[in-house]
């Protein structure tokens, strides 16, 4: 085998590794966003029949501020998924390049959709009582 067919198989070896790289990329990018868009359907759909099923407009106030802190923490851990995912990229676009993944193809790291651990109503407090204290001019020394 000539020199220039050995350089032609490992390029297309690494090609293959490559593209077996970046398909898994877009299938976990693809799987975020579809697991974004389905949570936004049912905040959109639930939004719509609200008027419907509030007894008044105080419960329908309740209700929706309910439905919008929600899906602020759907969304948060959608964002906090896909930058995992894209975090991931360099190191997988490296390795499918790496000569040793070249001769032993690798499978890609999948990120798996991670939930938010249940807050503590401690938790909140002691945020509100460190932003008060932030809030609050410095005294000054006599």
């Amino acid at each position: 085998m000539s020199k220039l067919d050995e350089i032609r198989n490992d390029v297309s070896v690494r090609g293959k590794s490559l593209l077996g790289t970046v398909a898994d990329i877009i299938e976990s990018i693809t799987k975020q966003n579809l697991a974004f868009a389905s949570d936004f359907a049912g905040f959109a759909v639930a939004q719509v029949r609200l008027p419907t099923q509030a007894n008044d407009l105080g419960d329908y106030r309740d209700r929706s501020k309910d439905a919008y802190s929600k899906f602020g923490g759907k969304l948060k851990n959608h964002g906090k998924n896909l930058v995992a995912v894209l975090r991931e990229v360099p190191g997988q676009v490296k390795d499918a390049l790496s000569e040793d993944s070249a001769a032993k193809p690798k499978a890609a790291k999948k990120v798996v959709a991670r939930k938010a651990p249940a807050k503590k109503a401690t938790a909140k407090k002691a945020r509100t009582k460190k932003a008060k204290a932030k809030k609050a001019p410095a005294k000054k020394a006599a």
